[in-house]
Protein backbone atom coordinates (compact mmCIF):
# COMPACT_ATOMS: atom_id res chain seq x y z
CA UNK A 1 0.00 0.00 0.00
CA UNK A 2 1.66 3.14 -1.29
CA UNK A 3 2.36 5.59 1.74
CA UNK A 4 0.21 8.63 2.69
CA UNK A 5 2.17 11.40 1.72
CA UNK A 6 -0.71 13.82 2.87
CA UNK A 7 -0.86 12.33 6.24
CA UNK A 8 3.34 12.42 6.19
CA UNK A 9 3.06 16.44 4.91
CA UNK A 10 0.85 16.93 8.24
CA UNK A 11 3.39 15.38 10.63
CA UNK A 12 6.14 16.99 9.28
CA UNK A 13 4.40 20.32 9.46
CA UNK A 14 3.25 19.81 12.96
CA UNK A 15 6.60 19.04 14.11
CA UNK A 16 8.35 22.01 12.57
CA UNK A 17 5.59 24.08 14.08
CA UNK A 18 5.67 23.03 17.94
CA UNK A 19 6.44 24.64 19.84
CA UNK A 20 4.21 27.98 19.47
CA UNK A 21 4.30 31.16 20.98
CA UNK A 22 1.87 32.85 23.40
CA UNK A 23 -0.19 34.08 20.16
CA UNK A 24 -0.06 30.99 18.63
CA UNK A 25 2.11 30.98 15.99
CA UNK A 26 5.42 29.05 14.95
CA UNK A 27 8.89 29.40 16.46
CA UNK A 28 10.28 28.06 13.43
CA UNK A 29 9.92 29.23 10.27
CA UNK A 30 10.57 27.18 7.13
CA UNK A 31 14.10 28.66 6.46
CA UNK A 32 14.87 28.04 9.76
CA UNK A 33 13.46 24.54 9.67
CA UNK A 34 15.87 24.55 6.18
CA UNK A 35 18.71 25.73 8.72
CA UNK A 36 18.30 23.19 10.94
CA UNK A 37 18.36 20.56 7.95
CA UNK A 38 21.68 21.81 7.08
CA UNK A 39 22.95 22.00 10.70
CA UNK A 40 22.16 17.82 11.01
CA UNK A 41 23.73 17.66 7.84
CA UNK A 42 27.54 18.06 9.53
CA UNK A 43 30.43 17.93 6.82
CA UNK A 44 27.91 16.26 4.11
CA UNK A 45 26.06 20.32 4.52
CA UNK A 46 27.50 20.83 1.15
CA UNK A 47 25.56 18.42 -1.36
CA UNK A 48 22.01 19.76 -0.01
CA UNK A 49 20.42 22.67 -1.60
CA UNK A 50 20.48 26.19 -0.24
CA UNK A 51 18.38 27.81 2.80
CA UNK A 52 16.17 28.85 0.47
CA UNK A 53 15.36 25.72 -2.26
CA UNK A 54 15.10 23.62 0.59
CA UNK A 55 12.37 25.80 2.66
CA UNK A 56 10.54 25.56 -0.63
CA UNK A 57 11.33 21.56 -0.93
CA UNK A 58 9.94 21.36 3.16
CA UNK A 59 7.05 23.46 1.72
CA UNK A 60 6.32 20.91 -1.06
CA UNK A 61 6.55 18.25 1.19
CA UNK A 62 4.40 19.52 4.15
CA UNK A 63 1.54 19.98 1.24
CA UNK A 64 1.80 16.56 0.85
CA UNK A 65 3.00 16.73 -2.78
CA UNK A 66 6.38 14.87 -2.52
CA UNK A 67 7.86 13.00 0.35
CA UNK A 68 11.39 13.74 1.78
CA UNK A 69 13.99 11.26 -0.18
CA UNK A 70 16.51 9.30 1.48
CA UNK A 71 19.06 11.78 1.45
CA UNK A 72 16.02 13.67 4.18
CA UNK A 73 14.90 11.11 5.97
CA UNK A 74 17.77 10.00 8.22
CA UNK A 75 18.05 13.91 8.60
CA UNK A 76 14.58 14.61 10.09
CA UNK A 77 15.06 11.74 12.21
CA UNK A 78 17.95 13.33 13.65
CA UNK A 79 16.54 16.69 14.57
CA UNK A 80 13.50 15.14 15.74
CA UNK A 81 14.47 12.44 17.50
CA UNK A 82 12.29 10.31 16.22
CA UNK A 83 12.82 7.01 14.33
CA UNK A 84 12.32 7.37 10.44
CA UNK A 85 9.72 4.57 10.85
CA UNK A 86 7.97 6.89 12.97
CA UNK A 87 8.20 9.75 11.16
CA UNK A 88 7.67 8.07 7.51
CA UNK A 89 5.71 4.41 8.27
CA UNK A 90 4.97 3.68 5.01
CA UNK A 91 7.76 4.22 3.12
CA UNK A 92 10.39 1.89 1.91
CA UNK A 93 13.68 2.16 3.62
CA UNK A 94 16.27 3.93 1.81
CA UNK A 95 18.09 1.87 -0.81
CA UNK A 96 22.34 2.30 -1.76
CA UNK A 97 23.38 3.69 -5.00
CA UNK A 98 23.31 1.41 -7.51
CA UNK A 99 24.40 1.90 -11.11
CA UNK A 100 22.68 0.96 -14.10
CA UNK A 101 24.06 -0.78 -17.41
CA UNK A 102 24.13 3.24 -18.59
CA UNK A 103 25.96 4.24 -15.78
CA UNK A 104 28.28 1.71 -16.21
CA UNK A 105 29.44 2.34 -19.54
CA UNK A 106 29.90 5.97 -18.77
CA UNK A 107 32.34 5.29 -16.21
CA UNK A 108 34.38 2.97 -18.80
CA UNK A 109 34.09 5.05 -21.09
CA UNK A 110 35.76 8.04 -18.67
CA UNK A 111 38.05 5.65 -18.07
CA UNK A 112 38.78 5.53 -21.82
CA UNK A 113 39.36 9.38 -22.21
CA UNK A 114 41.50 9.18 -19.55
CA UNK A 115 43.91 6.12 -21.35
CA UNK A 116 43.01 2.81 -19.85
CA UNK A 117 43.20 0.98 -22.77
CA UNK A 118 42.53 -1.83 -20.65
CA UNK A 119 38.96 -1.43 -19.28
CA UNK A 120 37.48 -3.13 -22.16
CA UNK A 121 39.69 -5.71 -22.75
CA UNK A 122 40.05 -6.80 -18.79
CA UNK A 123 36.27 -7.60 -19.05
CA UNK A 124 35.73 -11.02 -20.11
CA UNK A 125 38.84 -11.44 -17.08
CA UNK A 126 36.84 -10.15 -14.10
CA UNK A 127 33.79 -12.52 -13.54
CA UNK A 128 36.40 -15.60 -13.89
CA UNK A 129 38.49 -13.94 -10.99
CA UNK A 130 35.70 -13.41 -9.08
CA UNK A 131 34.13 -16.35 -9.20
CA UNK A 132 37.56 -17.77 -8.19
CA UNK A 133 37.14 -15.82 -4.89
CA UNK A 134 33.82 -16.98 -3.80
CA UNK A 135 35.19 -20.62 -4.43
CA UNK A 136 37.81 -19.82 -1.67
CA UNK A 137 37.73 -21.45 1.91
CA UNK A 138 36.17 -17.35 3.45
CA UNK A 139 35.02 -16.81 0.45
CA UNK A 140 35.60 -13.05 -1.42
CA UNK A 141 33.93 -10.74 1.55
CA UNK A 142 36.33 -11.50 4.23
CA UNK A 143 39.54 -10.40 1.95
CA UNK A 144 37.65 -6.98 0.62
CA UNK A 145 38.14 -4.31 3.00
CA UNK A 146 41.96 -5.58 3.43
CA UNK A 147 42.75 -5.99 -0.08
CA UNK A 148 41.38 -2.85 -1.01
CA UNK A 149 43.21 -0.61 2.17
CA UNK A 150 46.54 -2.49 0.47
CA UNK A 151 45.79 -1.15 -2.95
CA UNK A 152 45.34 2.48 -1.15
CA UNK A 153 48.54 2.27 0.42
CA UNK A 154 50.61 0.85 -2.94
CA UNK A 155 48.92 4.26 -4.50
CA UNK A 156 50.05 5.91 -1.57
CA UNK A 157 53.29 4.80 -2.25
CA UNK A 158 53.22 5.44 -6.20
CA UNK A 159 52.35 9.46 -5.92
CA UNK A 160 55.38 9.96 -3.66
CA UNK A 161 57.73 8.99 -7.26
CA UNK A 162 55.16 8.31 -10.20
CA UNK A 163 54.87 11.51 -12.89
CA UNK A 164 51.41 12.36 -12.18
CA UNK A 165 49.95 11.95 -15.61
CA UNK A 166 51.13 8.13 -15.33
CA UNK A 167 49.65 7.49 -12.25
CA UNK A 168 46.11 9.07 -12.91
CA UNK A 169 44.86 6.42 -15.13
CA UNK A 170 45.61 3.39 -12.79
CA UNK A 171 44.08 5.39 -9.76
CA UNK A 172 40.66 6.35 -11.75
CA UNK A 173 40.65 2.77 -12.83
CA UNK A 174 40.39 1.48 -9.10
CA UNK A 175 38.63 4.08 -7.58
CA UNK A 176 35.86 2.89 -10.54
CA UNK A 177 36.18 -0.62 -9.41
CA UNK A 178 36.15 0.31 -5.51
CA UNK A 179 32.74 1.61 -6.59
CA UNK A 180 31.49 -1.62 -8.02
CA UNK A 181 32.12 -3.07 -4.60
CA UNK A 182 30.98 -0.05 -2.74
CA UNK A 183 27.57 -0.42 -4.31
CA UNK A 184 26.96 -4.43 -3.72
CA UNK A 185 28.42 -3.56 -0.17
CA UNK A 186 26.19 -3.64 2.97
CA UNK A 187 26.43 -2.91 6.71
CA UNK A 188 29.58 -2.88 8.23
CA UNK A 189 30.94 -4.31 5.46
CA UNK A 190 30.37 -0.85 3.22
CA UNK A 191 31.51 1.48 6.19
CA UNK A 192 34.90 -0.39 6.42
CA UNK A 193 35.12 0.29 2.65
CA UNK A 194 34.85 4.02 2.95
CA UNK A 195 38.32 3.86 4.55
CA UNK A 196 39.78 2.39 1.39
CA UNK A 197 37.42 4.91 -0.40
CA UNK A 198 38.01 8.09 1.00
CA UNK A 199 42.24 7.52 0.74
CA UNK A 200 41.47 6.85 -2.86
CA UNK A 201 39.69 10.02 -3.25
CA UNK A 202 42.39 12.04 -1.31
CA UNK A 203 44.86 10.52 -3.35
CA UNK A 204 42.86 11.78 -6.46
CA UNK A 205 43.08 15.18 -5.17
CA UNK A 206 46.85 15.22 -4.38
CA UNK A 207 47.03 13.61 -7.94
CA UNK A 208 44.73 16.46 -10.11
CA UNK A 209 45.99 19.13 -8.17
CA UNK A 210 49.74 18.54 -9.35
CA UNK A 211 48.56 18.40 -12.38
CA UNK A 212 47.68 21.85 -11.89
CA UNK A 213 43.54 21.18 -11.75
CA UNK A 214 42.43 22.76 -9.14
CA UNK A 215 38.56 22.98 -9.99
CA UNK A 216 38.59 19.44 -9.68
CA UNK A 217 41.19 18.92 -6.88
CA UNK A 218 38.03 20.87 -4.30
CA UNK A 219 35.51 18.65 -5.69
CA UNK A 220 37.46 15.17 -4.94
CA UNK A 221 39.20 16.58 -1.54
CA UNK A 222 35.20 17.30 -0.58
CA UNK A 223 34.10 13.51 -1.63
CA UNK A 224 36.99 12.09 0.00
CA UNK A 225 36.24 14.23 3.31
CA UNK A 226 32.55 12.65 2.81
CA UNK A 227 34.01 9.23 2.23
CA UNK A 228 36.53 9.67 5.59
CA UNK A 229 33.02 10.57 7.57
CA UNK A 230 30.95 8.10 6.42
CA UNK A 231 34.05 5.44 7.19
CA UNK A 232 33.86 6.46 10.79
CA UNK A 233 37.71 6.78 11.31
CA UNK A 234 39.22 9.35 13.61
CA UNK A 235 42.38 8.98 11.90
CA UNK A 236 41.23 9.33 8.86
CA UNK A 237 39.61 11.83 8.97
CA UNK A 238 42.29 13.40 10.66
CA UNK A 239 44.51 12.54 7.53
CA UNK A 240 42.47 13.21 4.68
CA UNK A 241 41.87 16.91 5.92
CA UNK A 242 45.35 17.37 7.07
CA UNK A 243 46.55 16.84 3.13
CA UNK A 244 43.41 18.85 2.05
CA UNK A 245 45.22 21.71 4.00
CA UNK A 246 48.61 20.60 2.81
CA UNK A 247 47.29 21.24 -0.69
CA UNK A 248 45.55 24.59 0.06
CA UNK A 249 48.82 25.48 1.24
CA UNK A 250 51.14 24.76 -1.94
CA UNK A 251 48.54 25.14 -4.41
CA UNK A 252 48.15 29.17 -2.91
CA UNK A 253 45.08 29.32 -1.41
CA UNK A 254 44.33 32.38 1.15
CA UNK A 255 46.43 31.37 4.45
CA UNK A 256 43.75 32.15 6.63
CA UNK A 257 41.78 29.02 4.83
CA UNK A 258 44.90 26.92 5.48
CA UNK A 259 44.56 27.32 8.67
CA UNK A 260 41.10 26.71 9.66
CA UNK A 261 41.06 23.37 7.29
CA UNK A 262 44.50 22.59 9.61
CA UNK A 263 42.57 23.54 12.59
CA UNK A 264 39.87 21.33 11.71
CA UNK A 265 42.04 17.94 11.68
CA UNK A 266 43.89 19.01 15.02
CA UNK A 267 40.45 19.35 16.52
CA UNK A 268 39.18 15.82 15.09
CA UNK A 269 41.99 14.32 17.08
CA UNK A 270 41.95 16.25 20.31
CA UNK A 271 44.62 14.55 22.62
CA UNK A 272 45.17 11.59 20.24
CA UNK A 273 49.15 11.42 20.05
CA UNK A 274 49.06 9.04 16.98
CA UNK A 275 50.76 9.72 13.24
CA UNK A 276 47.07 11.26 11.42
CA UNK A 277 47.38 14.34 12.92
CA UNK A 278 50.89 15.53 11.86
CA UNK A 279 50.13 16.46 8.44
CA UNK A 280 47.30 19.01 9.79
CA UNK A 281 50.12 19.96 12.21
CA UNK A 282 53.41 20.62 9.66
CA UNK A 283 50.43 22.48 7.97
CA UNK A 284 49.46 25.23 10.54
CA UNK A 285 53.74 25.71 11.29
CA UNK A 286 54.36 26.16 7.42
CA UNK A 287 51.03 28.98 7.10
CA UNK A 288 52.27 30.77 10.41
CA UNK A 289 55.80 30.83 9.42
CA UNK A 290 54.06 32.81 5.57
CA UNK A 291 52.17 35.46 7.72
CA UNK A 292 53.29 38.81 8.94
CA UNK A 293 53.88 38.82 12.03
CA UNK A 294 53.49 35.36 13.52
CA UNK A 295 56.63 33.94 13.60
CA UNK A 296 56.60 33.31 16.92
CA UNK A 297 53.61 31.14 17.01
CA UNK A 298 55.01 29.05 13.86
CA UNK A 299 58.28 28.77 16.07
CA UNK A 300 55.81 27.54 18.80
CA UNK A 301 53.63 24.98 16.22
CA UNK A 302 56.88 23.62 14.84
CA UNK A 303 58.14 22.63 18.90
CA UNK A 304 54.63 21.32 19.31
CA UNK A 305 55.33 18.95 15.68
CA UNK A 306 58.52 18.09 16.75
CA UNK A 307 57.33 16.70 20.43
CA UNK A 308 54.42 14.67 18.95
CA UNK A 309 56.58 13.21 16.02
CA UNK A 310 59.34 12.31 18.93
CA UNK A 311 56.37 9.82 20.37
CA UNK A 312 56.37 8.03 17.03
CA UNK A 313 57.49 4.91 15.89
CA UNK A 314 60.58 5.14 12.89
CA UNK A 315 58.99 4.61 9.76
CA UNK A 316 60.33 5.04 5.78
CA UNK A 317 60.59 7.52 3.37
CA UNK A 318 58.04 6.46 1.02
CA UNK A 319 55.42 5.44 4.25
CA UNK A 320 54.60 9.35 3.85
CA UNK A 321 51.11 8.99 2.69
CA UNK A 322 50.14 6.25 5.21
CA UNK A 323 47.82 7.06 7.96
CA UNK A 324 49.64 5.75 10.38
CA UNK A 325 53.13 7.18 9.62
CA UNK A 326 55.06 10.22 9.44
CA UNK A 327 58.54 9.96 8.62
CA UNK A 328 62.11 11.91 9.55
CA UNK A 329 62.02 13.64 5.89
CA UNK A 330 58.50 15.24 6.47
CA UNK A 331 59.85 16.57 9.69
CA UNK A 332 63.12 17.84 8.19
CA UNK A 333 60.77 19.31 5.07
CA UNK A 334 58.57 21.15 7.54
CA UNK A 335 61.20 22.80 9.31
CA UNK A 336 63.37 23.93 6.17
CA UNK A 337 59.48 25.56 5.15
CA UNK A 338 59.18 26.99 8.24
CA UNK A 339 62.82 28.17 9.14
CA UNK A 340 63.23 29.42 5.52
CA UNK A 341 60.12 32.01 6.41
CA UNK A 342 60.74 33.18 9.44
CA UNK A 343 64.17 34.15 8.72
CA UNK A 344 66.03 31.25 10.70
CA UNK A 345 69.33 30.61 8.08
CA UNK A 346 71.12 28.22 10.33
CA UNK A 347 67.93 26.27 10.91
CA UNK A 348 67.29 26.45 7.75
CA UNK A 349 70.15 24.96 6.04
CA UNK A 350 70.30 22.55 8.84
CA UNK A 351 67.09 20.64 7.73
CA UNK A 352 67.80 21.12 4.12
CA UNK A 353 70.94 19.29 4.35
CA UNK A 354 68.91 16.94 6.56
CA UNK A 355 65.79 16.56 4.42
CA UNK A 356 68.15 15.41 1.37
CA UNK A 357 70.44 13.04 3.49
CA UNK A 358 67.29 10.90 3.89
CA UNK A 359 64.94 11.21 1.16
CA UNK A 360 65.77 8.70 -1.32
CA UNK A 361 67.10 9.68 -5.02
CA UNK A 362 63.68 8.40 -6.78
CA UNK A 363 62.04 11.46 -4.57
CA UNK A 364 62.86 13.51 -7.04
CA UNK A 365 60.03 16.34 -6.81
CA UNK A 366 60.42 16.45 -2.71
CA UNK A 367 64.51 16.59 -3.28
CA UNK A 368 63.82 19.84 -5.88
CA UNK A 369 61.34 20.96 -3.16
CA UNK A 370 63.98 21.11 -1.03
CA UNK A 371 66.53 22.76 -3.19
CA UNK A 372 64.35 25.43 -4.11
CA UNK A 373 63.70 26.41 -0.54
CA UNK A 374 67.35 26.62 -0.44
CA UNK A 375 67.04 29.07 -3.10
CA UNK A 376 64.46 31.01 -1.54
CA UNK A 377 66.41 31.66 1.26
CA UNK A 378 69.46 33.00 -0.86
CA UNK A 379 67.38 35.21 -2.17
CA UNK A 380 65.07 36.27 1.00
CA UNK A 381 69.26 36.98 2.42
CA UNK A 382 70.16 39.16 -0.78
CA UNK A 383 71.98 36.69 -3.02
CA UNK A 384 68.71 37.12 -5.47
CA UNK A 385 71.53 36.37 -8.61
CA UNK A 386 72.80 33.19 -6.58
CA UNK A 387 69.42 32.17 -5.48
CA UNK A 388 67.44 32.39 -9.02
CA UNK A 389 70.39 30.45 -10.51
CA UNK A 390 70.42 27.66 -7.87
CA UNK A 391 66.87 26.93 -8.75
CA UNK A 392 66.74 27.65 -12.31
CA UNK A 393 69.53 24.49 -12.10
CA UNK A 394 67.09 22.64 -9.76
CA UNK A 395 64.34 23.39 -12.29
CA UNK A 396 66.21 21.86 -14.98
CA UNK A 397 67.23 19.00 -13.72
CA UNK A 398 64.09 17.92 -13.10
CA UNK A 399 62.50 16.36 -15.85
CA UNK A 400 59.46 18.13 -17.53
CA UNK A 401 56.89 15.21 -16.67
CA UNK A 402 57.85 15.79 -12.69
CA UNK A 403 57.63 19.67 -13.33
CA UNK A 404 54.29 19.23 -11.38
CA UNK A 405 51.58 22.12 -10.02
CA UNK A 406 53.82 21.91 -6.61
CA UNK A 407 56.85 22.17 -8.15
CA UNK A 408 55.92 25.23 -10.11
CA UNK A 409 54.46 26.88 -7.10
CA UNK A 410 57.94 26.80 -5.25
CA UNK A 411 59.80 27.61 -8.16
CA UNK A 412 57.28 30.79 -8.59
CA UNK A 413 58.14 31.54 -4.26
CA UNK A 414 61.56 31.88 -5.64
CA UNK A 415 60.74 34.69 -7.29
CA UNK A 416 58.13 36.46 -4.88
CA UNK A 417 61.29 36.95 -2.67
CA UNK A 418 63.08 38.61 -4.79
CA UNK A 419 62.61 42.74 -4.25
CA UNK A 420 60.56 44.75 -6.70
CA UNK A 421 64.24 46.62 -7.18
CA UNK A 422 65.60 43.59 -8.19
CA UNK A 423 62.65 42.54 -10.44
CA UNK A 424 63.88 43.79 -13.55
CA UNK A 425 67.79 42.28 -13.14
CA UNK A 426 68.81 39.85 -16.37
CA UNK A 427 69.25 36.71 -13.81
CA UNK A 428 65.31 37.51 -12.73
CA UNK A 429 63.90 37.61 -16.16
CA UNK A 430 65.85 34.88 -17.63
CA UNK A 431 64.75 32.75 -14.84
CA UNK A 432 61.19 33.92 -15.36
CA UNK A 433 61.31 33.52 -19.00
CA UNK A 434 62.99 29.96 -18.69
CA UNK A 435 60.15 28.38 -17.02
CA UNK A 436 57.45 30.67 -18.06
CA UNK A 437 56.68 31.62 -14.45
CA UNK A 438 54.18 33.77 -13.75
CA UNK A 439 55.29 35.39 -9.64
CA UNK A 440 52.90 33.19 -6.91
CA UNK A 441 50.50 36.47 -6.85
CA UNK A 442 49.83 35.98 -10.56
CA UNK A 443 48.53 32.14 -9.98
Amino acid sequence: MPPDKKAIGARLRELREEPRDQHGRPHRSREKWAMTLRAAAGPTAGDLPGVASLAKMIQQWERGDHVPGPMYRPLYAKVTGMTEEELFGGLPPAKPFVGTDEDRRHLLACLGLLGVETASRTEPLEPIRQALMKALPGGARERLVQDWEEIAYEHGHAFLTTPPDQLLPDLAADVVTLLAALQSARGSNMRALCGPAGKLAALTAMTVSTLGQRRHARDWWKTARHASDASKGRDLRMWVRGYEAMNALYSGRPLSMVLRLSQDAIQIGGNHVGAAALEAMATRAQALSMMEGRADEAATAMRDLVDRWEHLPASEPDDRLATGAWPETALHHTAAYVYTYTGEAALAEQAQTAALARYPTSMRRQRAQIELLRATGMVRAGDVAGGVEHAGRTLEGLATVQRTATVQRGACLVLDAVPDADLTRSAVQDYRDAFALPSAGEE
